[in-house]
């Protein structure tokens, strides 16, 4: 993973507090950020290695 899961989560809740005024950035970021986190998901998931009965 490129991020930790608390690392994710920490991004998520510095990008809830943002203002008004920075909202369409915030947006844009936490699509970046969501983006992110289903490609580490997607890997882990895929990872054989961590398969049960691999």
């Amino acid at each position: 993973m490129r991020l930790s899961w608390s690392q994710h989560l920490s991004a998520a809740r510095t990008l809830a507090l943002v203002g008004d005024e920075q909202a369409g950035t915030a947006l844009a970021l936490m699509g970046v950020a969501l983006l992110m986190l289903l490609q580490d998901l997607a890997v882990t998931v895929d990872s054989p290695s961590e398969q049960p009965g691999a």
